[in-house]
């Protein structure tokens, strides 16, 4: 049976106005997980205990982990996800629609994402052979500081390249790309705003419905679930209702 995800209740945006957030290392070496750190602001002035001009709360670490597995007939459409690669081309999960697409989001100061992005490598070279598609998409902040050193932001493309960088050795036995996350309504709004530990593996099935939600590593995971959602026999087609029949004129 499934662990249901145990901080959905925290469910408001992981991207909302206002707030930072950086998902930090493990604490400890087997911790599956590693949380996002969060420095919200209160939009509250007057009636606020921080004070006005919208002051810093404390540092808030948001922690979550675990499995949902959804049901054919509750399933969101998540088609209109698209993520961009080196050369700014975008792969729609609405392009894929026929395979099993994997979707993991991962940081760079992230040991399990790191283990996971290992797993997707070393299937990578079968998804032709047996229809899934794998979608290795970057969630680090994007460095608000344009990007000086020391400070500690290293998203997009830049932690991508010392992702590669740090593990040229075995990525050069696969040729697996990888992403950044679209904006606006073809972004992570369209069914990522509930992320607030890595590493995430979203399951999307043949029709660009979200199936599957496993938030943090375990090993051998990602081989499950693509088994799992590839055993599923597709949905027959919409039974073609015969024309009624008009009765003759008299």
């Amino acid at each position: 049976m499934p662990r249901r995800l145990t901080c959905l209740g925290l469910v408001l945006s992981a991207l909302s106005l206002g707030a930072q957030g950086v998902f930090l290392n493990v604490d400890k070496p087997g911790d599956p997980i590693c949380p996002r750190l969060m420095v919200d602001k209160t939009a509250l002035e007057f009636k606020s205990q921080y004070g006005r001009n919208q002051a810093n709360l404390a540092n808030i670490r948001h922690h979550q982990e675990g499995s949902q597995i959804i049901p054919r007939d509750e399933r969101k459409d998540v088609s209109g996800f698209t993520a961009y690669d080196d050369h700014s081309k975008g792969t729609s999960i609405s392009s894929l629609k026929g395979k099993v697409v994997l979707v993991g989001l991962w940081s760079l100061r992230c040991e399990p994402s790191a283990s996971m992005l290992m797993e997707f490598a070393s299937i990578y070279a079968k998804r032709a052979q047996y229809g899934f598609e794998v979608l290795a998409v970057n969630f680090d902040e994007n460095q608000q500081d344009g990007g000086k050193e020391g400070s500690g932001l290293a998203g997009g493309w830049r932690a991508i390249s010392k992702f590669r960088a740090t593990n040229r050795k075995f990525l050069e036995r696969s040729d697996m790309p990888f992403y950044v996350p679209g904006l606006g309504k073809e972004g992570p709004s369209n069914f990522m705003d509930m992320v607030y530990s890595l590493p995430v593996l979203f399951v999307v099935d043949r029709q660009g419905k979200l199936a599957e939600i496993h938030i943090g590593y375990k090993s051998g995971f990602v081989g499950e679930a693509v088994q799992r959602a590839l055993r599923e026999k597709p949905l027959p087609p919409p039974a073609v209702l015969p024309d009624p029949v008009k009765p003759n004129p008299s």
